[in-house]
């Protein structure tokens, strides 16, 4: 069996509309934590956030294959 992996780095709102339909395997995020890291790059208001992440998920469902796997990664918040 030969694997095939790539790297892509970039914003994934531009880097996925480059990717063609059905042709991942495997999507591995952990998206912006609604305002608890806005220190570290600005956070997302809580009440924006599904206006924010929907497009991305769409985005998500069209690149992967119909067998593929999507794994989020999301952090308790204490």
């Amino acid at each position: 069996m030969k694997i095939n992996s790539e790297l892509i780095l970039g914003d994934c709102r531009e880097e996925l509309k480059r990717i063609p339909d059905e042709s991942v395997d495997l999507i591995f995020t952990s998206p912006p934590y609604a305002d608890s890291r806005k220190k570290s790059y600005g956070g997302i208001h809580p009440d924006k956030f599904n206006d924010w992440f929907l497009p991305i998920a769409y985005e998500f469902k069209r690149v992967l294959k119909p067998k593929g796997t999507f794994i989020l990664n999301i952090k308790e918040r204490k």
